[in-house]
């Protein structure tokens, strides 16, 4: 195709940006001049939910693929949280993963912060390349579990998200073999510009 793999959709109250992992995204790259253009047309009245997807996840404590996306989360964390991004959802890891709502926008060589920590500026990272594929799930994983890896599971299954209004969104992780109708994991998502709160059960940082 000759046509970019970034573009950004509407649907209902959410805005939809999708970036290309493997397209480049440097600083003056026609990805990066997109993105920097796209965020300025969001009209949060319009479009309270802000979600981003992409292929390569930027966050992931498999063994499989760990930190490949660094360098673009390098270049565009920051712009996820000053406009106030909801929720990212990639693939590539065979497996799933849901994080709190994290960043890494504080490291430099001074400090030596290096680890993603709590911020509840911050997005929610979804990994959710469990739909099927013929090599098999990610099954090798960090251990201890880290503190910003709110739940994950090596299994295939599929998420339902329902944005219930400008405020609420209704998010539920299935497991395929479970064979029922029962929530691997869930959460209630609070829109990060209408009701910035702490979404999460956890309160470690």
């Amino acid at each position: 195709s000759t046509e970019p793999f970034w573009y950004s959709i509407k649907r209902g109250p959410a805005y939809i940006i999708v970036l290309a992992s493997y397209s480049a995204y440097g600083k003056y790259t026609p990805q990066y001049m997109w993105l920097e253009q796209e965020f300025p047309k969001v009209n949060k009245t319009e479009t309270p939910w802000l979600i981003v997807l992409m292929h390569s996840t930027w966050y992931n404590s498999y063994d499989y693929h760990y930190m490949e996306g660094e360098t673009m989360r390098a270049m565009y964390e920051l712009w996820f949280i000053k406009n106030k991004v909801d929720v990212i959802f990639a693939g590539h890891v065979h497996g799933y993963e849901r994080s709190e709502c994290i960043s890494n926008i504080a490291y430099n060589l001074v400090n030596g912060i290096c680890s993603p920590v709590k911020d509840l500026s911050a997005p929610v990272y979804i990994t959710i390349g469990d739909g099927g594929n013929l090599e098999g799930l990610s099954t090798i994983m960090t251990e201890p579990q880290p503190k910003y890896s709110a739940f994950r599971d090596a299994s295939f299954g599929h998420a339902i998200s329902s944005i219930k209004n400008r405020t609420h969104t209704y998010y539920g992780w299935h497991r395929n073999q479970d064979g029922c109708a029962v929530d691997g994991d869930t959460m209630w998502f609070f829109n990060r510009f209408w009701h910035p709160i702490d979404d999460s059960p956890d309160d470690d940082s």
